[in-house]
């Protein structure tokens, strides 16, 4: 009896340690994948008429990311989101010095007391006389951006092409920077090309890519790197990236930072009134097997990757 009893005791106490261990290998294997998995991307939506392009980013550990911003009026809605995030941005990209990606940066830190702050700016800008030759309608818009980033000088980087910038749990490599070389449609084919990673997750961040920056980043970067599962569609979705380079992205998710009018192609008198591709941009997306868009007109949307 008294064997009996001591046999039961340690099977037990064997059961109890087995059943612990499962419990504490689940446990870590579930926060290892959170840890690995969890980021928080939020696609903002025009605050006015105009279309804009800004994406906030939040990282594992509450760093926050900000890509572009949109206009002047989309200020308001982009300071709360950091706001809530803490109320710093640890990266921010800019692709581009065109107001509807920069205005928001623009008028935040023209302000005599910003209420968001940052830490480190990342973008790849040509001098103003390198602008004011080749894009010369949006010469103030500019000037009155870089003025303000002249003040910040010490927190901003241009990035080399292939430079890779480490946020937290996140991976940033520069695809694409800008191409003085470029003179057509030339502000947009400078846009700064990032490639955001978390794990196997990858982001493709086009800005205002156009025909020959498309080609370039062909030429400069491996099929590899710019195969990415999400995308932001180039130029708001139309006249922007070529065929070709999203049919080597082979993308699973869109991001269109894509307002109503922009997406019917209506230039105030119904749909198809416009000059706009956009329709030509969704045909692709449909021949690649694209199954899932998030699309700016519909309000901000928040994915998790």
């Amino acid at each position: 009896m008294e064997n009996r009893q001591k046999k039961s005791i340690v099977l037990y106490i064997v059961t109890i340690i087995i059943a612990m261990s499962v419990f504490i290998f689940i446990q870590i294997r579930i926060g290892s994948i959170q840890e690995q998995d969890t980021l928080l991307v939020t696609q903002l939506s025009a605050q006015s008429h105009s279309q804009m392009m800004g994406y906030v980013v939040q990282t594992q550990k509450g760093k926050t990311i900000v890509i572009d911003g949109g206009t002047k009026e989309d200020a308001s809605n982009l300071e709360n989101y950091v706001l809530q995030y803490g109320g710093k941005v640890d990266a921010w990209f800019l692709t581009h010095p065109h107001q509807d990606h920069v205005g928001a940066f623009t008028k935040i830190f023209s302000e005599e007391e910003p209420k968001i702050t940052v830490e480190n700016i990342y973008c790849s800008v040509n001098p103003l006389s390198w602008y004011e030759q080749y894009d010369s309608t949006r010469k103030e818009e500019i000037e009155e951006f870089l003025t303000v980033l002249e003040t910040m000088k010490g927190k901003v980087k241009q990035p080399n092409l292939h430079e890779v910038i480490t946020i937290d749990n996140v991976t940033c490599k520069i695809l694409g920077i800008k191409n003085p070389e470029i003179t057509n449609n030339a502000g947009n084919n400078s846009s700064m090309v990032i490639q955001m990673q978390v794990a196997d997750k990858k982001i493709l961040f086009l800005g205002d890519t156009g025909e020959e920056s498309s080609a370039k980043l062909i030429q400069n970067n491996s099929a590899e790197d710019l195969q990415c599962q999400i995308v932001q569609m180039a130029h708001h979705g139309q006249s922007g990236a070529t065929k070709e380079l999203y049919a080597i992205i082979q993308p699973k998710v869109c991001l269109w930072p894509t307002t109503q009018w922009l997406w019917n192609n209506d230039a105030g008198t119904g749909e198809d009134s416009g000059p706009w591709k956009t329709k030509e941009t969704r045909a692709w997306m449909q021949e690649l097997g694209v199954k899932q868009h998030i699309i700016a007109k519909d309000g901000d949307v928040t994915i998790q990757i």
